[in-house]
């Protein structure tokens, strides 16, 4: 079964998916939508989980959860617990978290070392960010 992925920012959120043995993330798209309004992006997941390519194929939801370096929260880690909260009053699949350090800084850095404009860099980035989380996942499985 495929794992879908999010690493949901304040106005974007990357997808990437799993390949069904688990082994490839590939990155899905950048989803953009109104600043901080999160319920568009639980319509996307549901998208994803009943009515795309990937239907029934979908067992988890992997979250990227930012911390700090030093492991503690910060004000995007208290946005996305309650991102999650919402998540599992509509989601019945198993959500689980997985640290984000770095992935976006790695991502940018990626693209950059790929000859990617800046402008191409902002329609890529997110995505990215959210196949290296994936692919961190599904390294620890």
């Amino acid at each position: 079964m495929r794992k879908l992925c999010l690493d949901l920012g304040t106005k974007t959120c990357g997808f990437a998916i799993s390949d069904s043995l688990g082994i490839i993330a590939t990155g899905l798209e950048n989803y953009y939508f109104p600043e901080n309004k999160f319920n568009f992006v639980i319509e996307k997941v549901k998208d994803y989980l009943f009515n795309s390519e990937y239907k029934n194929q979908i067992d988890t939801i992997v979250l990227g959860y930012p911390v700090r370096m030093d492991l503690s929260k910060s004000a995007r880690t208290i946005i996305i617990e309650q991102f999650y909260d919402k998540l599992t009053k509509e989601i019945t699949l198993p959500i689980v978290y997985q640290d984000e350090r770095q992935t976006t800084k790695n991502a940018e850095e990626i693209l950059i070392q790929a000859g990617f404009s800046r402008k191409r860099r902002k329609t890529k980035k997110d995505s990215l960010a959210a196949q290296l989380i994936l692919e961190d996942f599904l390294r620890r499985q």
